[in-house]
């Protein structure tokens, strides 16, 4: 890079901002940051190198650390749901002006290059305090913001923090608005995973549920809450999963189970995978998470059954699986499972011996060798030989596994 390229970087008014600050101050380690620059035009960052990045927004990557730098900005509502926003990044938008604009006072902190705090809004104070608050009224602009906070919620919990009324009384204004109902599913999936992936995920709902948002976003969470009055833990399993696996896809799967479990028809029996199909539908899941999530509901409980049932199930259950060919997907099945039967407090070493024989199940009717059987049967004949020939290596198995007992 030319010189005077590094001298005018050098120049530039940048401030470390948002998080970076948040989690420093939290003593969190973080390897992302993110910049605000004041006092420039978009031209001049192009000029000095940085790539743009932002669709909707003034962001650059740095030319060579690659980290994120964005304009300070001023932001003003003018239409329904998260986009509808009239963008100033003007070279006069101050420091102070950009922060203003953010949802909480956590994350409405900078660093300058010397590593000066600027502070404006209280945010040290509320970490310290532990306090979700929001910086100003136009916190209601961005109905996003609700399953943020919630997540934030999620995030912080074990260090005790919680969200201040105010800010709770927004987000139920924002909720009773009809606001959220502008959210495109991709970005509530993406709160989703992302408060899954939270040592306290459950908190995440339960938040929700607070401020009026889990019936209209969730009501399949919803209605669990509403069945489980009597308990402070109605999303109990998912918060034991938490413990048992950071996978965010298997404490998806958990709390699909949950959804299908309390998704009841009107004589009071569970119903099939339905409930899960529509919820993964309507927050357009990829198909590995839904797959998953039906596989653990149909499936687990028959784990645990395997020594009492005909080998024809489970040969039917392992070919349903796709099992046999595609090893991965069965081996995550089984993690998923293990997680499953072990927050419904399934003896785990129980369960761990089910998950174990049902694997070698899988392994022996790996050794059928069906291309022998393809030299003398073909089609229909040769599937229905094959699958003989898998019953009788799981029945055998099975035999021999009675009679180690």
């Amino acid at each position: 890079m030319p010189e005077k390229q590094k001298i005018q970087l050098s120049e530039l008014n940048c401030f470390l901002v948002g998080g970076a600050v948040r989690d420093l101050l939290l003593n969190i380690d973080r390897s992302d940051k993110d910049w605000v620059v004041v006092g420039t035009t978009e031209d001049n960052m192009l000029s000095l190198g940085f790539r743009p990045i932002g669709k909707n927004f003034p962001v650059f990557l740095h030319p060579e650390t690659h980290e994120e730098y964005a304009l300070a900005r001023t932001e003003r509502k003018t239409g329904k749901g998260y986009k509808g926003f009239d963008i100033d990044a003007s070279p006069t938008v101050s420091l102070e002006q950009d922060l203003f604009r953010r949802d909480l006072t956590i994350n409405a902190m900078a660093l300058d290059t010397e590593e000066n705090l600027i502070d404006p809004f209280g945010g040290r104070q509320d970490l310290e305090n532990g306090l979700l608050r929001h910086v100003s009224v136009h916190f209601s602009e961005d109905p996003l913001r609700v399953l943020r906070v919630a997540r934030f919620a999620a995030r912080y919990h074990s260090r005790g923090f919680i969200v201040e009324d105010s800010t709770l009384e927004l987000m139920r204004e924002l909720s009773d608005s009809g606001e959220l109902d502008y959210l495109v599913p991709e970005r509530v999936l993406q709160e989703v995973l992302n408060a899954l992936s939270e040592d306290h995920p459950a908190v995440f709902f339960t938040v929700l549920r607070v401020c009026n948002a889990l019936a209209n976003l969730f009501p399949e969470i919803n209605k669990i809450y509403d069945l489980r009055p009597d308990t402070d833990k109605p999303l109990l399993e998912l918060e034991l999963a938490t413990h048992l696996t950071d996978n965010v896809r298997i404490r998806f799967s958990v709390l699909a189970c949950l959804i299908n479990k309390f998704a009841t028809t009107s004589l009071g029996k569970p119903k099939n995978s339905t409930a899960i199909r529509k919820f993964c539908r309507r927050l357009k899941t990829s198909t590995s998470y839904r797959t998953l999530a039906e596989q653990v509901t149909a499936y687990s409980d028959r784990v645990m059954t395997v020594r009492e049932r005909p080998a024809s199930d489970t040969v039917e259950m392992l070919l349903a699986l796709n099992g046999i060919r595609d090893k991965k997907s069965f081996e995550d099945f089984l993690k998923a499972c293990s997680v499953q039967l072990t927050v419904l407090h399934q003896d785990a070493d129980v369960v761990r011996q089910a998950i174990e024989l049902l694997r070698e199940c899988r392994n022996s009717m790996r050794r059928v060798d069906a291309k022998s059987l393809a030299k003398n049967y073909e089609g229909e004949e040769l599937r229905d030989q094959v699958r003989r020939a898998y019953i009788g290596s799981v029945s055998n198995l099975l035999e021999d596994d009675s009679a180690t007992e």
